[in-house]
């Protein structure tokens, strides 16, 4: 087991812990002037929705994601946030805006307004049967996803090297000290108390007092199923595990706090 130990005095360490490769996936919706989801189509100005590496519709056709490529500086993530979200906004319809919560705007009451993204098939295929599973209304929340990897000056500072045991120990430390905090990080960022109308299909469905956070309770949209953070083996197996009992549809639907990747393919 790693230890990770900071002396304040080691302004250099800090600085290059701090300075790791930052990426950021930011989730929002197209809604008409009324705070509705927009009925007007993909953003013509913004190419195809299907190729465009920064700016795609998520799962909803609605929902727009930009998505920023991974830097070592987070001014320079923040920079290229700001371009893809003055990118999006001067490509929105007249009467569009974007809206500004997690939770989703106002919806009809039969939510014939959320139709899920064809961005393809198989996509669409996935997208319809996790729709029908976790209710159509879950899957228009929205939110932030940060990916964060350490630099190998970080990593070489932390005494892992090119231990590969020892490295991933570290973010292993990292899930479970992002998750062990995340109460404080959602009261603090992304606190949720408040769902506007027909979001609860019955109100026997709503929370009977306030909750520090919709989107990520049982009320939200998840499945409820946690994978192992003891090593990265077990996180795999049970992910598999819970795909061949059907305890989630694909890889992908596991929608835990901290998700760990490497690349597209699990193992």
């Amino acid at each position: 087991m790693v230890t990770i130990m900071i002396g304040i005095q080691n302004a250099a360490f800090i600085s290059s812990l701090i300075n790791s490769f930052v990426g950021m996936e930011i989730e929002t919706h197209r809604v008409n002037p009324s705070g509705e989801l927009s009925t007007q189509p993909y953003p013509a100005g913004l190419l195809d929705e299907k190729k465009h590496h920064f700016i795609k519709n998520d799962f909803l056709e609605t929902q727009s994601e930009l998505i920023t490529p991974p830097e070592a500086d987070t001014k320079q993530a923040m920079t290229y946030l700001g371009s893809y979200h003055q990118a999006l906004r001067s490509a929105l319809a007249d009467d569009e805006y974007l809206w500004p919560y997690s939770m989703p705007p106002k919806l009809k009451p039969d939510h014939s307004d959320i139709e899920i993204a064809q961005t393809d098939h198989e996509n669409y295929v996935y997208r319809k049967q996790v729709a029908k599973i976790r209710q159509i209304e879950r899957t228009a929340e929205t939110g932030v996803h940060v990916n964060v990897g350490l630099t190998p000056a970080a990593i070489n500072q932390l005494g892992a090297q090119s231990d590969q045991d020892a490295i991933d120990q570290l973010y292993l430390q990292a899930a479970v000290g992002f998750m062990r905090y995340r109460w404080l990080l959602t009261y603090l960022f992304g606190a949720t108390p408040f769902a506007f109308d027909n979001y609860f299909s019955e109100k026997t469905d709503a929370p009977a007092g306030p909750v520090r956070s919709l989107r990520n309770s049982h009320f939200g949209f998840g499945n409820g199923f946690l994978a192992s953070y003891r090593s990265v083996s077990e996180y795999v197996r049970d992910i598999e595990d819970a795909v061949t009992h059907h305890d989630i549809i694909a890889e992908r639907e596991y929608y835990g706090t901290v998700r760990l990747k490497r690349s597209a393919d699990l193992e």
